[in-house]
């Protein structure tokens, strides 16, 4: 096959990969690492059996428990249980149960710690091989302040300082509800205000995605309690504002990649935790929220949103422990459920001036566009765990996130004129824009042509466009059972689970209920003036010539200018891992882990668009009742259309009135169906544990070990005939069906591709004093290729002699990363972090390298057409560098007299530099500012006071400037996004001890975003989604 030859050369990189050659380096160090940390531990000479070790075990005690909040009832999860004396130690589990091994028979004192409540010490006998159970209350003198109300928010900050403090390598936990009452309650909003992530907002002011220390959101993986969520279609970043964050009670931000983890998270893994039931107390727990959330009347919207002012946010929790089959509280059911509805109305305005960086510079392309989109979310989350005995538990986990938008709808004007490159001059047919304009006045005199509905090339234009009502609906399912079971010094884990996203784009009945509808209006041969004052929001268009373009009669819709797009895209996930883990006979706490994991992606993508042409001679009725934000054009009042008007079940209303484009149609029955099949399989080995029992070696650990994964990837689709086997314009008019038969249907390409890569890691940490925690870690890492490189696709451009084409055996682009951090914990709940690391980049994915030249003959892989033609794909070419400081900061001033003891403070910064070839064969290097997307600057901040029943709080998102847009070739065309803070703030008061009220107002001071081309006095963009307001009443029952 061709694609075998071609790619031959690609497949062999994978065998020389600098990585592989830097983990044969390291091996060395891991193995010694952990030979010597187990020599130090050997309680005699290396002479004296190991089974002597283990009978001494055999002859100590244990000490099993429960730690709990004296306060809340609830167990404590990384409480810290030791044995001062004797250099022992464990942690409590997810449920608070501790168990502490190898104790001598006789009295010890037990010291028992948690971050935020006071240290309790006790005394407990041991007897023989016996074990003994000694149970811990925790609390903390803030809990007598009378003028203090502690909620379970302390409690929720207390635990993700404590999994942050404990973990072996670099991460940041946050309780979800540690900023309080968030806007839409999704995880997006929580996400964005990590140290080292920025949000990824679209044009509904959204938070869809994230990046990771300058990585995008589809080279980093999002996981539930471990398990990979499914994402959407072919793109491998996970929508995070269609998952609830009331859902889960912690989100982890793993940037450290250890081995017994995916090693596919080039920036870092979103881990997001989920409750445990068996850690309370209580029997029973049942809480919920009711909220409304609006636009009231004296806040400013687009006029669809000003007619959807508010609309509802309900969530509801029970959780409930059993006691079955003769055990106590051993069965733990909860069952958490959300509803909401999220209105959004907003407003785009676009200039685009000419491709210079000198001024003055034209504006060719200007307009404003309304959105308005309503999005129902419901959510169900049921988790059900079983204790068979103190060594088995059992957990079945299932998800389900439905995400219906029926009513997105669009309201596009645009007017422009040739290009951002085109020589103006008085009799210049190429652009309407006359001489003589300045930075903020840009004339345009009228400009027609017989073709303009068909060619916008030579014309001055006016396009009215409707998008919509469009329908996009994502059902989300996951279900995952799991097991854990120790049996002395051995503990086996394991998993299995099955995921699936659907999506489906206008694939409802009904014009009203929506079909992905679109429809394009347009008129010729006028003149305007067009005012763009700088850093004005709204530029002023003047009609000066030509027809009045308000006047509807003057509209004809495009060719092809009327469209319906349903498809569907749906993701298959299934996986299955295993850990064991053996805690070694030593008298240094080490345990060896291994394991392996498999998991399958399974891709199918579906396309049904149809277009059309219009066939009437008068204008199309428009819609008078449809309002509009902002003027477009001075003292007209601009016709719309309804594209629904002229639609039912995805096709005309009218058949007479349109003319289908039909080889389109059938052309999409194969251009349209592709899929891709991603198996993975992986195992790995690792030691974790401390240095030494006594001394300064007790006070440091490490973890260290490789993992290795394979990757097989098979796809499949439909590619177009070749050369003069395509079928004319005259044989797709005349037969649609049969010349789509024959351009596609003997030509479906399957794929295949694999990659096997070893990934090893090391970290260090060493507790400097009891609160002062220094971590060093070296970790591998990678991002992989877009499931859209791995389909079959060929594109041909006979002006250019090139065939462009996929490449099945794309390698992922790779990375090494340090870190290093100091972490200090302070009480009450503070702690101070400042970590630099550095991130080293290669196998860099570049698009539109020459691979080769078509050879001649039959057997080319081309039927013998274009032989000498040069072959185009995408390659692993390419280097970069990421460097990057996080500050990290958060206290409660509970020790201040009076009011101010209600006082706390959480905020984090975040700087990032990068520089690399990014692929450039020539070697030029880029630099910070011209990367698109990188963002080098973040933070957060929020302030938060509480006195008696009352709180309240204000929380700032800050993302400096970057570059979203980059061409080396024509800097006047870049793209910048002005630096951007939203303010948020919120009140809450607490009724009585079961009910709480709340108020919060999200983007407080209306920040938009904001874009300027090549300089920064070119407002280029401008989208305004304006504040909401969010009322409701919480409680706990």
């Amino acid at each position: 096959m061709f694609y075998e030859c071609c790619f031959l050369r690609v497949s062999e990189l994978s065998t020389i990969c600098p990585h592989e050659n830097q983990t044969m380096k390291i091996l060395p160090l891991l193995v010694g690492l952990t030979a010597w940390a187990a020599l130090q531990g050997l309680p005699t000479s290396l002479a004296q059996p190991a089974a002597t070790a283990t009978s001494q075990a055999r002859e100590s005690g244990s000490l099993t428990g429960f730690v709990s909040n004296a306060e809340t009832k609830r167990g404590l999860e990384g409480a810290i249980v030791e044995v001062p004396q004797l250099g022992l130690s464990t942690q409590s589990d997810n449920s608070g149960r501790y168990v502490l091994t190898g104790l001598p028979a006789g009295t010890h004192e037990i010291s028992i710690s948690y971050l935020g409540l006071d240290t309790m010490k006790v005394s407990i006998s041991v007897a023989g091989s016996q074990r003994s159970t000694s149970n811990a209350e925790l609390t903390s003198s803030v809990y007598k302040l009378d003028a203090f109300k502690v909620t379970g928010e302390r409690e929720g900050n207390a635990l993700a300082l404590t999994m942050q403090r404990n973990a072996t390598n670099v991460k940041n936990v946050v309780a979800m509800d540690s900023f309080g009452n968030l806007p839409n309650m999704s995880v997006g909003e929580v996400m964005m205000r990590l140290p080292g992530v920025a949000p990824s907002t679209n044009d509904e002011g959204l938070n869809t995605g994230f990046q990771v220390r300058g990585m995008p959101g589809n080279l980093n993986t999002v996981t539930m309690d471990g398990q990979r969520m499914p994402t959407i279609g072919t793109n491998r970043a996970l929508e995070v504002h269609t998952v609830s964050a009331t859902l889960y009670e912690q989100m982890e931000m793993i940037k450290g990649l250890t081995p017994d983890a995916s090693a596919d998270s080039l920036g870092g893994n979103l881990n997001l935790k989920t409750r445990s039931t068996l850690n309370m107390k209580e029997k029973r727990i049942l809480n919920f929220s009711s909220m409304a959330r609006g636009a009231p009347p004296f806040t400013e919207h687009v006029p669809l949103r000003a007619q959807h002012r508010y609309h509802p946010l309900f969530t509801l929790s029970y959780q409930e422990v059993f006691s079955v089959f003769g055990e106590q509280r051993n069965l733990g059911v909860q069952a958490n459920v959300r509803y909401s509805e999220n209105a959004i109305g907003g407003v785009i305005v676009n200039r685009n001036f000419q491709n210079v960086t000198a001024s003055p510079a034209y504006v060719w392309d200007y307009s404003i566009r309304n959105n308005f989109n309503n999005r129902a979310q419901k959510n169900v989350n049921v988790k059900t765990e079983y204790r068979f005995s103190d060594t088995s538990k059992f957990t079945v986990n299932s998800l389900f996130n439905h995400n219906i938008e029926r009513m997105r709808r669009g309201y596009t004007m645009r007017a422009y004129t040739g290009s951002g490159t085109a020589v103006p001059s008085a009799t210049s047919l190429a652009t309407g824009i006359n001489p003589g304009w300045t930075d903020t006045v840009t004339t345009v005199r009228p400009l027609t042509t017989a073709n303009y509905l068909t060619s916008a090339t030579n014309t001055s234009l006016i396009d009215l466009s409707t998008t919509g009502p469009n329908s996009y609906i994502v059902r989300q399912w996951l279900a995952s059972f799991a097991g854990e079971h120790t049996n002395g010094p051995i503990k086996l884990d394991y998993n299995t689970g099955y995921s699936r996203n659907n999506l489906m784009i206008g694939q409802t009945t009904g014009g009203a209920k929506g079909g992905q509808y679109a429809l394009t209006q347009r008129m010729a041969g006028a003149g305007w003036t067009l005012e763009s004052p700088n850093g004005a929001d709204f530029s002023r268009l003047t009609q000066t010539a030509g027809p009045d373009i308000s006047d509807p009669n003057n509209y004809r819709p495009i060719a092809n200018g009327l469209a319906a797009s349903p498809q569907t895209q749906n993701q298959y996930n299934k996986h299955f891992n295993a850990d064991l883990i053996y805690t070694l006979p030593t008298a240094a706490p080490i345990v060896f882990k291994t394991g392996f994991t498999w998991r399958q992606l399974d891709i199918k993508i579906k396309n049904y668009s149809r277009r059309w042409s219009y066939l009437g001679a008068s204008a199309l009725p428009t819609d008078p009742t449809i309002g509009f934000y902002g003027t477009f054009a001075e003292g007209k009042n601009m016709p719309i259309w309804q594209v629904s008007e002229f639609m039912t079940d995805r096709a005309p209303k009218n058949p007479a009135l349109w003319s289908e484009d039909l080889y389109f149609f059938h052309q999409n029955a194969y251009t349209g169906d592709r899929g891709v099949t991603e198996d993975v399989t992986a195992g790995y080995g690792m030691f974790k544990g401390k240095f030494g029992s006594q001394g300064w070696l007790s006070r440091s650990g490490f973890l260290a070990g490789v993992r290795q994964e394979k990757t097989e990837t098979e796809s499949y689709g439909w590619v177009r005939t070749k050369g003069t086997n395509v079928s004319t314009v005259a044989q797709q008019v005349s037969d649609p069906r049969g010349s789509a038969f024959r351009d596609y249907d003997a030509y479906r390409r399957t794929l295949e591709g694999s990659y096997t890569k070893t990934f090893p890691s090391v970290h260090i940490h060493y507790d400097i004093t009891r609160n002062l925690k220094a971590r060093l870690s070296w970790s591998t890492g990678f991002g992989r290729a877009a499931p859209t490189n791995l389909m079959p696709n060929e594109s041909v451009s006979e002006s250019t002699e090139t065939i462009t084409i996929n490449n099945p055996s794309l390698l992922p682009q790779m990375a090494t990363n340090w870190d290093a951090t100091l972490e200090y914990y302070f009480e009450p709940l503070g702690s101070l972090s400042v970590g630099w690391f550095n991130k080293n980049i290669t196998d860099y994915i570049v698009s539109g390298l020459d691979n080769g030249i078509v050879s001649s003959g039959n057997g080319n892989g081309f039927n013998g057409e274009y032989a000498g033609y040069r072959i185009q794909t995408s390659l692993n070419a390419g280097t970069a560098k990421v460097n990057g400081f996080e500050l990290s900061y958060q206290q409660q001033f509970t020790f201040l007299p009076g009011l101010w003891k209600g006082m706390a403070l959480s905020a984090n910064y975040t700087t990032l530099t990068t520089e690399g070839d990014f692929g450039n064969l020539a070697g030029v290097q880029r630099k910070t500012g011209e990367v698109a997307g990188f963002v080098p600057k973040l933070g957060n901040v929020m302030v938060r006071w509480s006195y008696k029943n009352f709180n309240t709080r204000v929380i700032a998102n800050y993302n400096g400037s970057y570059i979203s847009s980059f061409s080396a070739t024509a800097p006047g065309a870049n793209l910048y996004r002005y630096a951007r803070t939203v303010l948020d703030w919120g009140m809450g008061y607490q009724i009585n001890p079961k009910l709480t009220a709340t108020l919060d107002i999200s983007n407080l001071t209306k920040e938009p975003q904001a874009f300027y081309q090549g300089t920064s006095h070119r407002y280029q963009a401008y989208t305004q989604n304006f504040l909401t307001i969010t009322a409701g009443l919480s409680g706990r029952f």
